[in-house]
C-alpha cells in the first residue's frame, strides 16, 4: 500500500478513509486508477477530488455514468461546488455547455465521442467511470469495453466500482490494452457493517440457516401427507414485516421486483400507519411545494394519493413514474421525511439514498426474460443501502419468507464473498464495425477484435484449462500404460466373460431374429479377440488395474471434457467471423464499396441503435417525405420494446412503407446472420403523434395502458435519435430544421428534462 502524507488526510472537511487516500495519491501521480469498494464507503468523493483537481489546474474532466438519472443528479452537484459555467452535460437528449471543461455524460455518449469526434476529449486529462462493473450488463456492457480500447493515450481513468472478487484481471486486461500500469485500490468493510436476517410470521426474525432447519422439519412431518390435503400455511406479508420493524429499525427502503406491487404495497400500509408528527408533515408539505414549483402543473394521477401517502411518511418509486414525482419522492427520502419506501431495483443504481434498513419482499425478479433468483451482486448492491455513515451503528437487510412457497436455492447466500465475478458481455454493433472499417485496416481491426474483455477472460482461462491438462496428462501417466488398451489382460479378460454370456444367450434363443443379431456380435467379438495379444500382467497387477478403473476413467473424462473446452476458448476468431458476416451484409445494403464507406455508411457510422433500420428510411426518403407529427411518431416506434401488459394504441399512420422496410431488414440479417436485431413497434407511436399536436399529456394517459414514466422515456428516446439523425445529416439544412422542430414539438412540458 502506497504511503501517504498529511496532504490526503482529509477532504471538503472530511476525514479519509486509508483507502481514499490511497486513491488520492495515485491520481496526484497521474496513474489511473481501479477502485472497488463496497456501496455507501465513500467512492464518489474520489472521483469529486478528481473533478476539483483538474479543474483547478485548468485542465478538462469527464465524468460518465450508466444512466441519465444519475447524470442529472451529478450535474446539479457539480455545478453546486465548482460553479454553473464551469459544467456541461451530455446524455442524447439533453445537451447543456457542451464545451465546459467538466462534462457529466453517459458512458455511450463518451464512446460516440471517442470514435466519430476524438478532437472533441483529446484535452481531457482524466474520465471516470462510474459504476464501472456494468460492464457485464447483457445490453450496455460492450460499451464501457470500446471506451477503454479507445481512450486516447494521454488520458487517463478513475473506475468506480462495487466490490469485485477479479478486479485483478479487470486491471490487468486494461492495463494491457492501455499499454500503462492501472492502480487498485480496494477496501472491504463497510463503514457500517450489515446485519442479515430473514422475517416469517410464525417464527419472527430469524436467520436463513434456521428457516432452512425449520422448514426441512415441516417437510418431513408432511412427507406421508396427501398433496392435495395439505393446509395452506398463513402468508406473511410486508405488512406483518413493517409491523415487526417499525419501532427499531426504519427508515426502511422495501425492495419490490413489481411497479404495481410496489404502489399496492404503499397503498395498503398508509392504511393503517402514519409515521410523521405533525412537524414533519409540515415541512414535508414545504418540500413537495418547493420541489413541485420546478416543474410545470403536475397532472398524474398518482399525484394526489401519493401526496397522501407522503404526508403520513410513506412513499413508493420506480421507473413508470413521472420525473417530477420522483424528484418529490428522493427529496424528501433525502430530507429523512419518508420512514417506508417501497421501490424498485431502479432505486440502488448509482443514487446515493442510504437508510437504516432495507427490506426485500421476494428472492426473484423478473429480468426481461423469466423468472429468476438475485445473484449476490444484484442482492449487494441493495442490501449496500443499508447503514447510515455517522448515523448507523449497523444496518440491517430483512428478506421476507412465504413458506408456502419457499425454495432455500432461490435465496442468495448473504455473503459478500460469494460475489460473482464479471463476465464480459462484449458485443459488435453495426455501428462499431463502420466505425472500425472507417478508421482502421483489417490487420489493425483483427488486433482490436482481441483486445475485448471477453478474448482476456478466454485466453486467460485457456491457459488455467491448458495448464490443469497438463496435470492431468500426467496424473494419467502414473497410472498402468495398458490402462483403458484392448491389450490389457483385465479387458481382454472381460472381453472372454462376455463373449461366453453371448454364447450362453445364443443357446437359450429361440427368436431368428435375435439369433441373428447374437451370432453377428459373437462373429465380431471372436475376431477382436483373435488379434489381440494380452499383456503378460501379474495377477497382483491386474487386480490393482481392477481397483483403479473408476479413478482413472474420472480423469479421462474430465481429461476429454477439458480438451473440448480449450477448442472453445476462441472468442478472437468468432468476433471476427461474425465481423465479416456483418460486413458483408453491410455490402450488401450498400453501405460499403470496397473497404470504403458509401454516404449510406457514412450516415450509418453516426446512429447508434436500429442503425439500418434508420439508414434506410433515410435514404429511402421518409425523413423528408413524413411530417412533423409523423416523423415524431416514427422515431418514438423505432426500437421500442413494450412491456408486458401493453396493450397497442391504435392509429390511422401510412406506417406500411416503414413494415415492409423492416421485413425485407430482418429477412437479410436472417439470411447474413440467422437471426435478426431490427425493432419496430407502433404501440405509443399515435400518442407521440398526438403530442405533437399540442396535446396535453393527461389526455394521452386516456388512452394507454402505459405507465406515464414510460411515456416519457419513449419520447425522450425517440428525442434522442431524432438529434443522432440530425447531427449525422450533411448538406441538407431544410431537413435540419425540420428534425430541430419535430425535437421542439416533443421536448416540452412534463416530457423536458428540469435540471
Amino acid at each position: 500500500m502506497l504511503t501517504t502524507t498529511s496532504t490526503y488526510r482529509e477532504y471538503r472537511g472530511l476525514i479519509l478513509d486509508p483507502f481514499q487516500r490511497e486513491a488520492l495519491a495515485y491520481i496526484d501521480q497521474n496513474y489511473s486508477v481501479l477502485v472497488a469498494a463496497p456501496t455507501g464507503v465513500g467512492k464518489t468523493l474520489v472521483a469529486d477530488y478528481v473533478i476539483e483537481k483538474v479543474y483547478k489546474e485548468g485542465g478538462r474532466a469527464i465524468y460518465t455514468a450508466p444512466i441519465k438519472a444519475l447524470s442529472n443528479q451529478k450535474f446539479k452537484e457539480f455545478k453546486a461546488h465548482i460553479g454553473e459555467s464551469a459544467v456541461g452535460i451530455l446524455t442524447g437528449d439533453v445537451v447543456i455547455n457542451p464545451d465546459a471543461p467538466v462534462l457529466i455524460m453517459t458512458t455511450e455518449i463518451f464512446r460516440n465521442l471517442l470514435q466519430q469526434s476524438p478532437e472533441r476529449v483529446a484535452d481531457v486529462r482524466y474520465v471516470i467511470f462510474d459504476e464501472i462493473h456494468y460492464i457485464d450488463d447483457p445490453q450496455r456492457g460492450s460499451v464501457w469495453e470500446e471506451s477503454l480500447i479507445f481512450m486516447p493515450d494521454q488520458m487517463r481513468f478513475l473506475g468506480l466500482s462495487a466490490t469485485i472478487p477479479n478486479v485483478e484481471q479487470l486491471a490487468q486486461w486494461i492495463s494491457g490494452i492501455q499499454k500503462k500500469e492501472v492502480k487498485i485500490v480496494t477496501h472491504f468493510e463497510r463503514v457500517v457493517p450489515l446485519e442479515h436476517y430473514v422475517y416469517e410470521k410464525s417464527i419472527g426474525i430469524t436467520t436463513m440457516k434456521r428457516i432452512k432447519k425449520h422448514y426441512r422439519k415441516m417437510a418431513s412431518r408432511l412427507r406421508d401427507v396427501d398433496y392435495k390435503e395439505l393446509p395452506k400455511l398463513e402468508s406473511t406479508t410486508h405488512l406483518d414485516l413493517i409491523e415487526e420493524i417499525k419501532d427499531d429499525y426504519l427508515p426502511c427502503l422495501f425492495f419490490t421486483f413489481s411497479r404495481r406491487k410496489a404502489e399496492a404495497n404503499a397503498m395498503e400500509l398508509g392504511e393503517h400507519y402514519d409515521f410523521l408528527s405533525s412537524e414533519e408533515r409540515q415541512k414535508a408539505q414545504q418540500i413537495i411545494e418547493q420541489v413541485a414549483q420546478r416543474y410545470p402543473q403536475i397532472t398524474s394521477e398518482r399525484w394526489n394519493s401519493l401526496i397522501y401517502l407522503l404526508s403520513r411518511g410513506i412513499g413508493y418509486h420506480h421507473a413508470g413514474m413521472l420525473p417530477a414525482l420522483k424528484d418529490v419522492v428522493e427529496e424528501l427520502f433525502t430530507h429523512r421525511l419518508i420512514y417506508v419506501l417501497y421501490c424498485t431495483e431502479t432505486f440502488a443504481v448509482g443514487l446515493n439514498f442510504p437508510c437504516k434498513t432495507v427490506c426485500f419482499d421476494s428472492s426473484t425478479k423478473w429480468d426481461g426474460v423469466s423468472f429468476r433468483p438475485l445473484t449476490n451482486r444484484e442482492y449487494f448492491q441493495m442490501a449496500g443501502r443499508a447503514g447510515r455513515r455517522g448515523i448507523d451503528t449497523e444496518g440491517f437487510v430483512f428478506s421476507l419468507i412465504d413458506l408456502n412457497y419457499f425454495n432455500p436455492q432461490e435465496f442468495p447466500s448473504m455473503k459478500e464473498a460469494d460475489l460473482e465475478p464479471l463476465q464480459s458481455q462484449f458485443a459488435l454493433t453495426y455501428n462499431s464495425i463502420l466505425n472500425l472499417i472507417k478508421n482502421y485496416d483489417d490487420q489493425q481491426i483483427y488486433r482490436i477484435l482481441g483486445q475485448n474483455f471477453a478474448t482476456y477472460q478466454a485466453l486467460d482461462e485457456r491457459k488455467r484449462v491448458q495448464q490443469q491438462i497438463t496435470n492431468l496428462k500426467a496424473e494419467l501417466g502414473s497410472y498402468c500404460p495398458h490402462m483403458d488398451l484392448e491389450s490389457c489382460p483385465v479387458i481382454y479378460n472381460r472381453k472372454k466373460l462376455q463373449l461366453r454370456q453371448l454364447e450362453k444367450q445364443l443357446g437359450r434363443e429361440r427368436s431368428r431374429r435375435n439369433i441373428r443379431r447374437l451370432k453377428q456380435q459373437i462373429a465380431s467379438l471372436r475376431k477382436s479377440l483373435v488379434n489381440i495379444k494380452p499383456y503378460p500382467c501379474s495377477r497382483q497387477d491386474q487386480k490393482q488395474c481392477r481397483m483403479d478403473s473408476k479413478s482413472y476413467r474420472r480423469l479421462v473424462n474430465r481429461y476429454q471434457r477439458l480438451v473440448k473446452r480449450e477448442k472453445q476458448l476462441d472468442p478472437q476468431e468468432k468476433y471476427y467471423e461474425e465481423f465479416q458476416d456483418k460486413k458483408a451484409l453491410l455490402i450488401s445494403l450498400g453501405y460499403m464499396e470496397g473497404d470504403h464507406l458509401t454516404a449510406a455508411g457514412e450516415f450509418a457510422s453516426k446512429i447508434h441503435g436500429q442503425e439500418l433500420l434508420v439508414t434506410e428510411l433515410f435514404m429511402d426518403g421518409w425523413f423528408h417525405e413524413y411530417s412533423i407529427p409523423e416523423l415524431n411518431a416514427l422515431a418514438v416506434a423505432i426500437g421500442y420494446e413494450p412491456r408486458k401488459s401493453e396493450t397497442k394504441v391504435k392509429h390511422k399512420l401510412n406506417f406500411s412503407p416503414i413494415y415492409k422496410t423492416v421485413f425485407k431488414l430482418s429477412k437479410m440479417e436472417e439470411r447474413f446472420l440467422g437471426y435478426s436485431t431490427v425493432e419496430f413497434n407502433d404501440h405509443i407511436a399515435q400518442l407521440a403523434y398526438r403530442w405533437s399536436h399540442g396535446e396535453p399529456f393527461e389526455n394521452l394517459m386516456e388512452a394507454a395502458s402505459i405507465d406515464e414514466g414510460d411515456i416519457v422515456f419513449a419520447f425522450r428516446r425517440g428525442i434522442d435519435l431524432l438529434r443522432q439523425v440530425r447531427n449525422a445529416i450533411v448538406d441538407d439544412d431544410f431537413l435540419r430544421g425540420k428534425l430541430v422542430e419535430c425535437i421542439n414539438k416533443m421536448d416540452r412540458d412534463q416530457v423536458s428534462i428540469w435540471l
